[in-house]
This record gives structure tokens, sequence and C-alpha cells, in this order.
């Protein structure tokens, strides 16, 4: 410093330099001090970040698992009802193709039986029996068409269903393999890049809200569909049970009616058999009987020859001799008696030959009543009874081929 009290020039200046460089220098270490809190902050910040991050992708990756579990459990189950349903579907097209046979013998029989002749040409109790069969078959297909027609749709939600799962399932696979990948990446990976464009949230993006609300709603609507699905085979079931025991009774129903009438049948064309064969016995000794009157009327022509001669041979006594004795009016006498047993021979003659007459016409009648009884017997006995004989009734519902898994556990009341 100058001795003077008065600075020169070059002390100025050295002065304002040497003021002007501790002030730069305090707000260097400043600044420095400052940056490296600033480095430490952020860099802790960073790191807190990229560990929230972590736990937070970890968390979803669990999220992303237990939802693609369940998902994937209800996709099986939803595989092995459509399973059940189309096994199910299978045994009423079986039970709908097993209705053909008995049908097409119920209406073969009918026709059969328009082969009946006269009287036994009846609207018996076989034939409304038959015509019964045939309307509960038909009743029956139509029953069993709308099970399968039922079905089938049902098979069709079940598929819209499997078909959501899967896509639900195959995002899910792949969002947790993204996921997974993005867990593995840390500060050391390779072959990492910046991608400015992704920095942003897609307002049309789903909310962890309605993310987990789309899969519990494909889990409920498959669910709500298995359980449909179910009792669709509860109904399958028992309509297959009821309608093969409907038609197995009436078959028997219309066997037991046929049984019946074939036995009526045999009585009365065993009763006619005898009242021919009486007939035929009778009409041999009716025979007999005119044979035996045409004899007698025969045997009576001599003895009324020799009277008549008799009588002639005596007209020719002369004078007081043509008397009216004894003898002439025995001879007259016996002329009447001879004509009187002629008269009543050939009258009995003569209602014999009636009485043969109508023996003859019951003999035809009952002959006929036999052959119509003949017919019928074959028709019903060797033609329709033999045709029916072939079937072998069985149950619609074979043997049940489910799984444990497809067991309904809730109990819906069935209405046909």
């Amino acid at each position: 410093i100058c001795p003077s009290s008065y600075f020169t020039a070059s002390c100025l200046s050295s002065g304002i330099n040497a003021e002007y460089g501790g002030a730069e220098r305090t707000s260097s270490h400043n600044l420095r001090l400052e940056s490296e809190r600033l480095r430490c902050e952020t860099a802790d910040r960073t790191r807190r970040t990229q560990k929230d991050i972590n736990v937070k992708l970890q968390d979803r990756i669990e999220n992303i698992t237990y939802w693609k579990t369940e998902v994937d459990r209800q996709l099986q189950k939803t595989d092995q009802e459509i399973a059940n349903l189309m096994a199910s579907k299978k045994q009423l097209e079986q039970a709908h193709v097993a209705t053909q046979l008995p049908h097409e013998v119920a209406t073969t029989c009918l026709k059969h039986r328009e082969g009946r002749l006269s009287i036994d040409l009846v609207h018996d109790d076989v034939e409304v029996q038959l015509l019964k069969e045939v309307e509960m078959i038909e009743n029956v297909q139509a029953l069993l068409q709308q099970r399968i027609l039922e079905s089938d749709r049902q098979l069709s939600e079940l598929r819209h269903c499997k078909s959501n799962l899967e896509a639900d399932l195959k995002d899910k696979c792949t969002s947790y393999g993204l996921d997974s990948r993005c867990a593995s990446l840390n500060n050391g990976s390779l072959g990492m890049s910046l991608h400015n464009n992704s920095v942003k949230i897609d307002p049309k993006s789903a909310t962890p809200a309605s993310y987990e609300a789309f899969s519990h709603d494909n889990i409920t609507n498959s669910e709500k569909q298995r359980v449909s699905s179910c009792r669709q085979r509860e109904l399958n079931e028992h309509t297959m049970h009821q309608t093969s025991s409907d038609l197995q009774n009436q078959a028997e129903t219309v066997n037991e009616s046929f049984r019946i009438r074939i036995l009526e049948m045999i009585t009365a064309k065993t009763n006619l058999e005898e009242n021919l064969n009486q007939t035929i016995l009778e009409i041999g000794s009716m025979n007999e009987n005119i044979a035996a009157l045409k004899e007698a009327i025969r045997l009576k022509d001599s003895p009324m020859r020799v009277a008549h001669m008799r009588l002639n041979t005596r007209a020719y006594r002369p004078n007081i001799e043509l008397v009216r004795d004894p003898v002439q009016y025995g001879l007259v006498e016996e002329v009447a008696q001879i004509t009187d047993s002629v008269e009543a021979l050939t009258s009995k003659l003569n209602e014999s030959l009636g009485k043969l007459n109508n023996l003859e016409s019951n003999k035809k009648a009952l002959e006929e009543d036999i052959a119509v009884k003949t017919n019928s017997l074959n028709i019903d006995q060797s033609q329709c009874l033999r045709l029916r004989k072939t079937l072998v009734w069985r149950s619609f519902r074979p043997a049940t081929m489910f799984s444990a898994t497809s067991v309904c556990h809730s109990k819906v009341p069935i209405i046909l």
C-alpha cells in the first residue's frame, strides 16, 4: 500500500482485481457445493424412482400372473364344458336316430292292418295304441330336435366365451412377457436407447379398474354360460331318460294290445271252426235224412200202385158184385193214407232241402269268417307282432362318460 493518503491508478486496479477474484472463487465454490448436492439429490431420487418402478413392475407382473392363471383356469373349464355339452348333444342326435326305426315299424303295422277284411277292419284298441305311439314318437323327435338346437345355441355361447378368454389370455401372456422384460432391464443392460415418442400417457388406454373389470367380466360370463350349459345337459339327460321311458311303456302297451287282440281272434276263430265242423256234420246228417226221405217216398210208390191196381181191377166186378165192401173201403183208405204219407214225406223233404240250403249258406259264411280271422291273425301275429319283436328297447342315455369336473352342482328345476 502506498504511503500516500491517495491511491494511485495502479493500486486501484490491483485492489479491484483482488476483490473480484475473491468473489468469483466464493461463487464457484458455492456452485460446486450446490452441484454436488444436486447430483447427490438427483442420483438418489433417480435410484428411488427406479426402485419404485421395479416394485410396481413386480406388482404388475404378479397381477398379470394372477389374472392369467384365473383366465387360463376358466378357459380349461370352458373347454371341458364344451366337450361335455358336445357329448350330450351327440347322445341327443343318437336318440333322435334311434326313434326312426320304431316310427317306421309303427307306421308299417298300421299299413299292414289296412289289409284286414270285412268286419275285422275295425278301429280297435290296437289301432288306437299304434296311432298314439306314432304321435308320441313324432312328438319325441320334435322335442329331441328342440334340445339339439338349444344345445347348439349354448355351444355357440360357450365358444364365444372361449374366444374371449383365449384373446384375453393371449394378451396377458404378451403383456407378461413385455413387463418381465422391462423388469429385467437395469442401467447396465445393453442395447438400450431413447424413445421420446413413448414418453406419454395414451388417453385411450385402459385404467387398472377397467383392466380388472374386463377380465372379471370374461370370467363371470364364462361361469354363467357354464352353469347354463350344465343346466342344458341336465335337461338333455332328463329329456332322453323320460322320452325313452315313455316310448318303451307305450311300446309295451301296443304289444299287450296286440296279444289281447290276437287271443280274441284265436278264440273267435276256434269257435268258428268248431261251429263249422258241427255244421259240416249236420250237413252230412241232413243229406242222409234227405236221402232217407227220398227213399221213403220212393218206397210208397209200389204200395200205391198195388192199391190203385186193386181198385181198378175190382171196378170190373159185374152187377151186384160191385159192392162197397170192407175191401173197397180199405183200399180207398189205403190210397188216401199212402197219399197223406207221401205228402208228409215230401213236405219234410222240402223242409229238409231248405234247411240243407241254410246249412250250406252258414257253412259258406263260417268259412268266410274263418278266412277273415285267418287273414287278420296273419297280419297281427305273423307280420306286425313279429316285426315289433325285432325292436330291442334300450334307454337313449348311454353310460355317462363325463369327468368329475363336468358334474353340475346347481340344482335347477327342469320343465318339459
